[in-house]
């Protein structure tokens, strides 16, 4: 198990180094830079443009840009904002434990949602199947910020009463919160529930027709306990890993989510810095995003592993 961790993490940097090198290259592939895009229709002489980019260090080659800043990276700085001013660790770890809030939100609402509509779908059959089915079908073909679209007309209209912009930092108020927090990781997960909700179904499925469940069965054993005992724990392999695989989805989704709920996490501050041209923010989102992602993989590998004994990576 050890040896299988260290070689996913060895494999890691690699990825890692080509996410960074594409990242850099293709922002500064697009026409303009940070300077031209913070002086917008003002008149600004030709002679401050060249200044003020000579003092970013965007008048050197791409390649001297890029090996000055993965040479900072290595070593914890991720650089300062071209707009702010500030580095872009000091705000950009904030925002990430927002984000990581709503994303663990939205992913445990997902699980939930989807191993129950998957389960009931699978055991119930008939009338509940075709609804589960339906359910699915919509939620799928519906994407995420139509759904947090529709959530903020809805109880804007109908709930006036309800706070859906306001969010409440969880130091300030942790109840509070958890409660700003619950529309957003609701649209969030919706889309995701449904891949965890049919590979729940299709689990337990090709479980239900396994011998030892038949074998179960013909001793007498109750209901509940076939249940608990034998589908759930040996479906429960596929689901833990297209759960972890889907949070690198609601990573990626909280960043339109983020910015129609307002909420001041890492998806919005990607989003701000990309209008802005800000391309130390944007690298270093990049960066700590593909992280991540990368990690929660080598993760998902170790359950698959422990759930499993079957499998092994020696």
């Amino acid at each position: 198990m050890l040896r299988m961790i260290l070689v996913r993490l060895a494999l890691t940097v690699p990825i890692l180094l080509g996410v960074s090198i594409v990242a850099f290259g293709l922002m500064r592939a697009l026409p303009g830079d940070f300077v031209l895009a913070a002086a917008g229709t003002n008149t600004v002489s030709q002679e401050v443009i060249d200044t003020t980019r000579r003092q970013l260090g965007l008048d050197r080659p791409i390649w001297e840009q890029y090996g000055i800043w993965l040479q900072n990276a290595l070593s914890g700085d991720l650089g300062t904002s071209f707009a702010t001013k500030k580095p872009v660790v000091s705000e950009l770890l904030p925002r990430l434990a927002v984000t990581a809030e709503l994303t663990l939100m939205a992913g445990l609402t997902a699980l939930a949602f989807g191993a129950t509509t998957g389960l009931a779908s699978a055991r119930l059959r008939g009338r509940t199947d075709w609804a589960v089915r339906g359910l699915n079908s919509l939620l799928l073909a519906v994407p995420n910020f139509v759904i947090a679209t529709l959530i903020v007309l809805l109880f804007g209209l109908y709930f006036p009463t309800i706070g859906i912009f306001n969010y409440v930092p969880f130091a300030k108020d942790p109840l509070g919160n958890i409660v700003s927090l619950l529309l957003p990781a609701i649209s969030l997960a919706l889309t995701v529930s449904v891949t965890v909700s049919e590979n729940t179904r299709a689990a337990v499925l090709e479980v239900s027709s396994q011998d030892y469940v038949m074998v179960a069965r013909a001793k007498g054993l109750l209901a509940r306990t076939i249940l608990g005992n034998y589908l759930v724990r040996n479906a429960l392999t596929p689901v833990i890993t297209v759960t972890g695989l889907q949070l690198a989805a609601l990573l990626g989704g909280s960043i339109l989510i983020e910015t129609i709920f307002t909420i001041p996490g890492m998806g919005q501050y990607l989003f701000d810095s990309v209008t802005r041209r800000d391309y130390p923010v944007i690298q270093g989102i990049v960066l700590v995003s593909s992280t991540i992602v990368l990690l929660m993989n080598v993760l998902v590998d170790i359950a698959y592993a422990r759930v499993d004994a079957r499998v092994s990576y020696e």
